[in-house]
C-alpha cells in the first residue's frame, strides 16, 4: 500500500507541477479542495478622471510600503507600482486576485472559479508561500501553509484607494515571508465614502452579484460607511469541455469609521465579515469558508516628520473542506510604530509587534491527513528599526533597515536590507538595494502527516532564506513618457524538499527537509505613454529565469520542478480612453509564457470594459474576459478558464 501511495503522490505532482515541492502539490489535494486538481464629467471624475492627473503625478504618488511612511514613489528605492482604484473601477474586475492582474511584474494565474496561483519573482502555486499580503495592515496570509486562501479575501473593491506591490523583499518592515514581494492594499477613508452606493450584475461567469454601501457622519467627530455585497460564481470549463463543477458563492458585509478625536489623534474603527460556499467535486459537498475581524487604529500626529502609530487586530476564521480537514483559527496582532526625525538629514522609523495565532485542527480523514497535534499556539514577537540618511542633499539617500524576530518555529531570525537613491534630477532615479529575507515553517513542514505516517512533517525544518541584489531606474523622459526599470539577482538556501525520492523511495518515512539551494534572475520594465490628454497607455515586459537543485547527494527529486511553475516572459498592454463625457473604454491585453514543463501552453488573452454613463447618477458597465478564445488553461492542474461576458448598473445618490 505504501508504494501505491507513493506512486499516486509521486505521479500527480509530476503532471500538476504547481509547486516546486512535490508534497505541497499533495497537500493541494488532500487538504483543500478548492485548490485542488478537481477542483457625465461628475460622473466621470468618480470612476477616475485621466485627464485629472498627470503623468508626472502619477509616478510621484506617494506610496507608504517601502518604507512605513509615505514618501514619492519616483524617489523610492525599491520597484514599487500603485495600482490606483479608479483603474480598478474602470477595469470592472470583481475579486482582488484579477486586481492584481493589472499590476505588471506579478504572476496570476487562474485554476478554476475562485482558487488562483499568485506571487512575484517565482516560486508561484496555490499555495505559494514567499509572498506576504496585507489590506489596511491586516496579513492575509495563514500559518497553515504560509500562503493565502484567496477565496476568501474580499472587501468592496469601489472602497479601495490603491493596492502598492512591492517585487521583491521587504523582510526588513514587513517580516518573514515577506520573501519575494510585498502586495498592500489600501481602503478609503470613511470620509472619502460618503453616501449610498449600489451595484447588481451578472452574466456569464457570474450568476450575478450586488454590493451596497452607506457612508454619513458622526456629528463632528468624522465620518462611518458600511457595505454588503454577494457574488455567486458560475462553473469553469474541464479540459474535455464539461462542467468543471466549481461553482460557488461568496458573502460579505463591514464597517469602517475614521474619527477625529483632537487636533493631533485619530482613531480608525473598521471591520468584515464572511461567508463562503464553494462546489467540490470530490466530495459532492460545498466546501465551507467564514471569518470576521476587526482593526483599531490609534495615531498621533506631532509635526510633519514624527508621529505615533498603535494598531490592534482580531482575526478569525474558519474553513471545512468536508474531506479531511476542518480548521478554526483565531489570531491576534498588536503593532506600534514611532516616526521622528534627528537633525536635518536622518529620518528613523522604529516599532515593534506581538502576534499571537491559535489554531483547533480536526483531522476528518486520518488515513490520508493528519495533523499533529490538533491544537496549537503560536506567538511572534519582532523589533524593527529604519534609518534613512541624506548623505547629499536632493541627491544621494540612503536607507538601512532591519527586523529581529523571535518564533516558536525556528527561534531567532536577523532579516536586514540597504538600500540606496541616487537622484539625478526631478525626473531621473537610480537605486539598489541588497536584503536578506526567511520564509519561516508553518504547520505543513512540522506538523503534517500523510498516509499514514509515510510522508511526515520535521520538527528540525528550518527558514528557507533569501539573498537578494536588485537595481533599478526611473525616469521621465517627457512630460507624456515614463519608464521603470529593475533587475535582480537572487540566492535562495534551505528550499523545502523531502529526505527521499517520492517515486521510490528507500527509507520511510520520508520528511520534509531542508534539501535544496538555487538562483533566479530578471528583468521586469514598466512605460507609461500619454499620447493624448485622455488616453493612458500602460506597457510592461517581464524576463524570469530561475535554476534551483537539491543538495548533492541528496535524492529528493521535486525542489527542481520550481523551475516549472513559472513562464519566462509575460508581456502586458493596457489601455484607458475617456471617449468624451459618455464613454470610457480600457482594453488589457497579455501575453504569458507556457509552462513546458507541466504541459501548460502560453496563450494570449484580450479583456474590455467599457462604461456608458447613463445620467448623473447611474452608469453601465459591459465586461468581456479572455476573448480571444473560448477557453485555456493557465497553470497546471487546473481547469480551462472560459470567455466570459459580463455586465453591470451602479449608481451612486
Amino acid at each position: 500500500m505504501p508504494k501505491l501511495r507513493f506512486k499516486a503522490a509521486d505521479t500527480f505532482c509530476r503532471k500538476s507541477g504547481r509547486n516546486g515541492l512535490s508534497i505541497l502539490a499533495v497537500f493541494i489535494s488532500v487538504v483543500n479542495s478548492s485548490y485542488a486538481v478537481n477542483s457625465e464629467p461628475m460622473l466621470l471624475a468618480r470612476a477616475g478622471d485621466l485627464a485629472s492627473m498627470s503623468l508626472e503625478s502619477l509616478m510621484n504618488i506617494d506610496v507608504v510600503s517601502v518604507s512605513k511612511h509615505s514618501e514619492p514613489l519616483q524617489q523610492s528605492a525599491a520597484a514599487v507600482f500603485v495600482l490606483e482604484g479608479s483603474t480598478i473601477v474602470r477595469s470592472g474586475v470583481k475579486s482582488i486576485p484579477e486586481a492584481l492582474r493589472l499590476i505588471p511584474g506579478v504572476q496570476v494565474a487562474r485554476l478554476d472559479s475562485h482558487s488562483w496561483a499568485i506571487t512575484a519573482r517565482g516560486f508561484n502555486s496555490t499555495l505559494a508561500d514567499k509572498l506576504e499580503v496585507l489590506m489596511d495592515g491586516r496579513s492575509l496570509y495563514t500559518p497553515l501553509y504560509s500562503g493565502v486562501f484567496w477565496d476568501s479575501q474580499d472587501t468592496l473593491l469601489d472602497d479601495v484607494a490603491r493596492i502598492e506591490v512591492i517585487r521583491g523583499p521587504g523582510a526588513a518592515l514587513w517580516g518573514a515571508n515577506a520573501v519575494n514581494g510585498v502586495v498592500n492594499i489600501v481602503t478609503k477613508s470613511a470620509a472619502e465614502t460618503q453616501g449610498s452606493f449600489h451595484q447588481v450584475g451578472g452574466g456569464s461567469e457570474f450568476k450575478g452579484f450586488g454590493a451596497w454601501r452607506y457612508g454619513g457622519e458622526v456629528g463632528d467627530l468624522g465620518h462611518y460607511r458600511v457595505y454588503a455585497k454577494t457574488t455567486h460564481y458560475n462553473a469553469q470549463e474541464t479540459p474535455g469541455a464539461g462542467d468543471a463543477q466549481d461553482a460557488g458563492k461568496h458573502n460579505q458585509l463591514g464597517f469602517r469609521s475614521d474619527l477625529k478625536l483632537s487636533d493631533s489623534d485619530t482613531l480608525t474603527l473598521q471591520g468584515d465579515y464572511y461567508t463562503g460556499a464553494i462546489q467540490s467535486p470530490a466530495t459532492s459537498k460545498d466546501e465551507l469558508a467564514s471569518g470576521y475581524n476587526v482593526i483599531s487604529r490609534w495615531k498621533r500626529r506631532y509635526d510633519e516628520s514624527s508621529d505615533t502609530e498603535i494598531q490592534f487586530i482580531y482575526d478569525q476564521t474558519s474553513r471545512d473542506n468536508r474531506f479531511n480537514f476542518a480548521e478554526d483559527r483565531n489570531t491576534y496582532d498588536l503593532d506600534i510604530k514611532h516616526r521622528f526625525a534627528v537633525g536635518e538629514r536622518q529620518s528613523f522609523v522604529l516599532g515593534g509587534g506581538y502576534h499571537v495565532t491559535d489554531d483547533d485542527i480536526t483531522n476528518l480523514e486520518p488515513s490520508n491527513t493528519k495533523f499533529t497535534p490538533l491544537k496549537r499556539r503560536d506567538q511572534t514577537l519582532d523589533i524593527f528599526v529604519q534609518d534613512q540618511i541624506v548623505l547629499i542633499p536632493d541627491t544621494l539617500q540612503l536607507t538601512l533597515g532591519a527586523k529581529y524576530e523571535r518564533n516558536d518555529y525556528t527561534g531567532e531570525e536577523f532579516q536586514p536590507s540597504v538600500r540606496f537613491g541616487y537622484i539625478l534630477d526631478d525626473r531621473n532615479t537610480f537605486w539598489g538595494a541588497v536584503s536578506r529575507a526567511v520564509r519561516i515553517p508553518n504547520r505543513l513542514d512540522h506538523t503534517i502527516d500523510f498516509f499514514g505516517g509515510v510522508i511526515v512533517g520535521d520538527e528540525d525544518f528550518e527558514s528557507e532564506e533569501l539573498l537578494a541584489y536588485e537595481l533599478g531606474y526611473r525616469a521621465i523622459f517627457k512630460p507624456t513618457l515614463s519608464a521603470d526599470l529593475a533587475v535582480f539577482y537572487n540566492e535562495y538556501d534551505k528550499l523545502r524538499g523531502v529526505s527521499d525520492d517520492l517515486a521510490q523511495p528507500q527509507t520511510l518515512p520520508v520528511r520534509i527537509v531542508n534539501a535544496g539551494s538555487g538562483t533566479s534572475q530578471g528583468v521586469e520594465l514598466v512605460m507609461r505613454w500619454e499620447p493624448l490628454q485622455a488616453v493612458k497607455i500602460l506597457g510592461s515586459y517581464t524576463y524570469f529565469d530561475m535554476d534551483v537543485a537539491a543538495y548533492a547527494g541528496s535524492r529528493d527529486t521535486s525542489i527542481a520542478q520550481n523551475d516549472e511553475s513559472d513562464p519566462n516572459s509575460q508581456v502586458s498592454l493596457q489601455l484607458d480612453w475617456d471617449i468624451g463625457d459618455k464613454w470610457s473604454l480600457q482594453t488589457r491585453a497579455r501575453w504569458v509564457g507556457g509552462l513546458d514543463g507541466v504541459a501548460v501552453d502560453s496563450y494570449s488573452a484580450l479583456d474590455i470594459s467599457a462604461i456608458w454613463r447613463l445620467s448623473r447618477d447611474i452608469d453601465f458597465t459591459l465586461i468581456g474576459s479572455n476573448l480571444l478564445d473560448p477557453q485555456h488553461a493557465e497553470f497546471s492542474g487546473g481547469n480551462e478558464i472560459s470567455r466570459s461576458l459580463n455586465g453591470q448598473f451602479t449608481w451612486h445618490f
